[in-house]
């Protein structure tokens, strides 16, 4: 009563959704206009319209003249094929007796008649039964449940193959567009009357053609939806069959005498390729070492096809014991192992495989028989891993059904762990399908999307533990274990050469050849002859300026251009150089190298500065002195000691002042490089000079004037 509830549920549900999808259709061509309710409505002493079939200019036919053809129904097409044969045959009579064009004809004979072929082989498709050798009988066991599975899965099969005739039949049919387009062309720049006359023919048939692929397309079309129907139909059943599952002790005695059977033959399969491991060859010749690398390959595959198979019928035996009612059942039968290990097998017997036909063809000296026996083996190992992999595929359908079944008998927490592991495996092995995918090809290298992760993967890993390494070292710097710059400098080559390898070992992952790098290197050394000798001096220098440390992070510089400021990064180009201004400036490495550079704390951060000033004529030195001194100690940045000590001296009398020169140690790791040494000492003198009374110096000039005679008298030449 169950599995009729489900069927008659299943047909009410593709009722619905067929009628739906009718309704939704009809909806949009209303609004789209191309089916009107009146349309076909006749009004009084109107005509229907009638197809005309286009009938092309056979000596010259136009590019469009068939583009009705897809929009046609099944009869229109009928009555234009015979109006186009009929005309056909009418023109071909008048076509001259020379052999290149009656070929051409011939070929067009030939592609009119192919397209009536196309229509009798869809005609007897449709009469062919599908699915006729499935049955779903009434209280199933777990047996007859098996044969009508297997035979499901041959209709799935069968549907795989028009899938791919499918997708063939798109590429062939646009190649014929391609060479319709080709032909076009051809007969527009076809000269002289034979030549247009062949060109017009190929066009002709390559239109045909084109009308014969879209025949075969929607032919192929109409079978691919009876077939998934068909098989969605028999889902439903093969799901009513699972839940109407009797126990059959009958059936479980079958299974287990199959496992013994099976478990002597792998026994026997095993001894055997073990015996064939341990014989020794003869022979050097490499016939004789191939023969027993295809029998032990064959071996291989047979063991796996046996191991496949008793692992169908323990799942079977396992989901049969659950429908008893004995307390005591068989567990799940759900592993991973095997069917990881038979994919891993089958790659790998596969790669073995192709390397030996590979062999077989390179020596080219194999003719006739001998040839063919060596291919024969070939194909039958070939055929057995074809036959593996479909049992991969029965032995997961059968591992879902058995959980289903458990599922529906023991419960739903009894199979949580068990379909976890299941589904997560379908995941991770459509990922993988998904991962292998092959994207493009570099130096013919197949480059997947698994190959590109890897590749992301290895330069991040390289980033971070370069990133890693250098937190390392500057916690040593914190915890005073080592010193700034060194770890600095340590921390900058341990980066580059990090990155370096990094980039070396994505290189090889790409398939390409790290030995070649020779090359790239004195292509490199050729570039930097001509344009990169720029780049390449600055990057010498960065390194010198790293490992030689005549500057390092924080010192204090003076360069020959002027720049003045403290030292903020040395990398392998440039060197940044904060200003007084708070202005970074990017200084090239070899500036460092190759110019003057005044480093103010490389060695002794403190240093003499000599501040000038002067005072009126009149004041006291020794107060000026006493005045100097307390502004100097004033300013944070003065160092003394017992070597080092602030002195005043006086310079020079000059013509309006007295000239000291305030003679100061300062710490140049304390000053800052937004400040001017001198403007802190001048300030701090200013301050100390107006408390004390002492007064800064104008100019003076002294004037000094001189007597002269009276002028002598001064007369004319008329006397006056």
């Amino acid at each position: 009563m169950t599995g009729e509830y489900r069927v008659v549920s299943f047909l009410i549900t593709r009722a619905v959704e067929v009628g739906i999808r009718i309704l939704v259709f009809f909806i949009l061509c209303l609004l789209l206009g191309g089916i009107s309710p009146f349309a076909n409505a006749q009004l009084p002493g109107q005509k229907k319209e009638q197809f005309e079939p286009v009938i092309p200019n056979f000596s010259a036919p136009s590019a469009d003249w068939w583009s009705g053809w897809p929009d046609a129904s099944r009869e229109e097409r009928r009555e234009w094929l015979q109006a186009l044969t009929l005309a056909w045959e009418e023109w071909r009579n008048q076509l001259p007796e020379e052999e290149g064009l009656q070929k051409q004809a011939a070929a067009i004979d030939k592609a009119l008649k192919g397209v009536e072929i196309t229509w009798r082989k869809h005609a007897e498709y449709q009469r062919i039964p599908l699915l006729q050798d499935v049955k779903f009988p009434p209280d199933p066991n777990i047996l007859t449940w098996a044969e009508s599975d297997a035979a499901v899965n041959r209709g799935r099969l069968r549907l795989f193959g028009l899938q791919l005739e499918a997708r063939q039949l798109d590429d062939t049919l646009s190649q014929s567009l391609v060479q319709l387009r080709k032909q076009i062309v051809r007969m527009r720049e076809a000269k002289g009357q034979a030549k247009k006359e062949s060109a017009a023919l190929a066009l002709l048939l390559a239109q045909i053609n084109q009308l014969n692929i879209i025949e075969q397309s929607e032919s192929l079309q109409d079978q691919l939806k009876a077939w998934q129907e068909q098989l969605d139909l028999a889902e439903g059943q093969l799901n009513r069959m699972l839940a109407e599952l009797q126990f059959s002790s009958e059936a479980g005695e079958a299974l287990v005498k199959d496992i013994e059977k099976q478990t002597a033959e792998i026994d026997q399969l095993a001894a055997e390729r073990t015996a064939l491991q341990s014989a020794t060859v003869e022979s050097t010749e490499p016939e004789a070492n191939l023969k027993k690398d295809l029998a032990l390959m064959q071996l291989e595959v047979d063991l796996l096809e046996g191991y496949l198979e008793k692992r169908k019928d323990e799942l079977l035996l396992s989901t049969n014991s659950v429908l008893s009612e004995v307390e005591e059942k068989l567990p799940l039968v759900v592993s991973r192992d095997l069917v990881d290990s038979a994919r891993t097998l089958i790659d790998g017997i596969s790669r073995q495989l192709n390397i030996r036909q590979r062999q077989v063809v390179a020596w080219r000296s194999e003719e006739g028989q001998e040839l063919d026996r060596w291919w024969r083996a070939f194909e039958r190992i070939d055929s057995g891993l074809a036959r593996a992999r479909d049992l991969i595929d029965d032995v997961q359908r059968y591992e879902l059904a058995q959980l289903q079944v458990y599922k529906e008998r023991q419960g739903w927490w009894a199979t949580v762990r068990e379909r976890t592991g299941y589904f997560s495996d379908l995941f991770y092995r459509r990922w993988r399908e998904l991962a292998d995918y092959q994207l493009f090809t570099i130096a013919q290298n197949p480059i997947t999307l698994r190959q590109i992760a890897k590749i992301i993967f290895v330069l991040v890993s390289a980033w971070l533990i370069s990133g890693l390494t250098r937190r390392f070292l500057n916690r040593l710097v914190r915890k005073k274990r080592a010193s700034e710059q060194s770890m600095y400098n340590l921390g900058r080559v341990l980066h580059y050469s990090i990155i370096a390898v990094g980039l070396v070992v994505a290189l090889a992952m790409l398939g390409l050849d790290t030995s070649k790098l020779a090359l790239v290197a004195g292509a490199l050394s050729v570039g930097i002859g001509f344009g990169l000798q720029a780049i390449f001096s600055n990057f010498i220098s960065g390194l010198i300026l790293l490992f030689e440390q005549p500057l390092r992070v924080g010192d204090l510089v003076e360069l020959e251009s002027g720049v003045f400021g403290r030292i903020r990064d040395i990398n392998v180009r440039s060197t940044r150089i904060t200003t007084r201004d708070n202005v970074d400036i990017l200084v090239p490495n070899s500036e460092f190298v190759a110019g003057r550079v005044i480093n103010h704390t490389l060695e002794d951060p403190v240093r003499r500065i000599h501040v000038p000033f002067g005072v009126a004529y009149g004041s006291d030195p020794d107060l000026v002195r006493e005045a100097a001194m307390e502004a100097a100690r004033r300013v944070n940045i003065t160092h003394t000691d017992w070597k080092r000590k602030t002195e005043v001296w006086l310079m020079e009398f000059g013509e309006s002042a007295l000239r000291f020169k305030l003679v100061v140690w300062v710490n140049s790791n304390m000053v800052s490089s937004l400040g001017d040494l001198y403007a802190l000492y001048n300030l701090e003198l200013l301050r100390e000079f107006r408390e004390k009374g002492i007064e800064f110096p104008f100019p003076q000039r002294d004037l000094h004037l001189r007597s002269c005679e009276a002028p002598l008298p001064i007369t004319r030449k008329n006397g006056n």
